[in-house]
């Protein structure tokens, strides 16, 4: 059994989702967007008169491009800041590291204003 996929576009009117199945000129509507996979599926099958496993479907909204856009931006931006995040902990260990080698762990928090145990914990995560 062969699996063929389609795209469906698909966008708000009004109360439904009304679809669309470009490749086989026809579609439909559902009442949710959760519901689209389905009965694009549906439609297709009974285009094509076969079963409905014989079938897939890649949705893609229409009307939420900038949003789609906006929401991969803010993932882009939210990557860049678990590297900054990662490289601000680095530097905080090596200077911990560097005045632990002269100083005694409560001198070193006092040094940098933090506690003897945030002293400890930086130095284990270090050896982790």
């Amino acid at each position: 059994m062969s699996i063929q996929t389609f795209d469906v576009t698909v966008e708000r009117e009004g109360r439904w989702w009304v679809f669309d199945i470009p490749r086989l000129g026809t579609g439909g509507q559902a009442r949710s967007l959760e519901e689209v996979d389905r009965e694009a599926q549906g439609v297709a099958a009974m285009w094509l008169d076969v079963d409905p496993a014989e079938v897939a479907v890649r949705l893609e909204v229409s009307g939420a491009e900038q949003l789609l856009a906006e929401w991969v931006a803010a993932e882009h931006d939210e990557a860049e800041a678990r590297r900054a995040q990662a490289r601000a902990a680095e530097r905080r260990r090596a200077v911990v590291t560097a005045l632990r080698a002269n100083y005694t762990a409560p001198d070193v928090g006092r040094v940098l204003g933090i506690s003897k145990q945030r002293v400890y914990q930086i130095e284990k995560a270090k050896a982790s």
